[in-house]
């Protein structure tokens, strides 16, 4: 088990990363459009319509698919201070709370906003400007929920299977 989930792990460690570097293409292309339209509009006059539609889609979906590399790094904002001075019993029974909390928060959410995207997507609705169909900016939603939902099971299981350690 230990091998494998080492395995897997450093697997998501290189999706993390192309995941995280594909982002980071995305808000240099987002900046780019944006200083284009700028420069467009106040020194000849024109803009690129749905400019910023598409701006606003590439920034919402860099939040939530980067909330899963967020969380399978463990970057995120902590207020644990108390925890970590707890004793390791009173340590573990909290991460296994906070891991069972994330789980069946991200998996309402990720199941709602499946719900919500294959609503839109029967209705074949379209953004106004861009006419970019609006199931693919809101899946960012549903795919970055998602993700958090599975790293949260694949923590929750990493940790009951940790054996505990022995007590001197």
């Amino acid at each position: 088990m230990a091998e494998s989930s080492g395995a897997l792990a450093r697997s998501c460690d290189r999706i993390a990363w192309t995941v995280e570097h594909a982002l980071a293409i995305g808000l240099i292309l987002a900046i780019l459009l944006n200083f284009i339209n700028v420069v467009g509009r106040y020194a000849i006059g024109f803009t690129l319509t749905g400019g910023d539609e598409l701006e606003v889609y590439v920034l919402i979906s860099i939040a939530f698919l980067n909330a899963a590399v967020v969380s399978w790094r463990r970057d995120h904002l902590r207020m644990d201070l108390l925890v970590k001075a707890a004793p390791e019993a009173l340590q573990r029974v909290v991460c296994v709370f906070e891991t069972v909390v994330t789980l069946l928060v991200t998996t309402f959410v990720s199941y709602y906003s499946f719900v919500y995207v294959q609503r839109i997507f029967w209705l074949g609705t379209v953004s106004d400007m861009a006419h970019v169909p609006t199931w693919i900016p809101h899946s960012a939603v549903f795919v970055g929920f998602s993700l958090m939902a599975l790293i949260a099971l694949y923590r929750g299981i990493m940790l009951l299977c940790r054996p505990r350690r022995a007590k001197p």
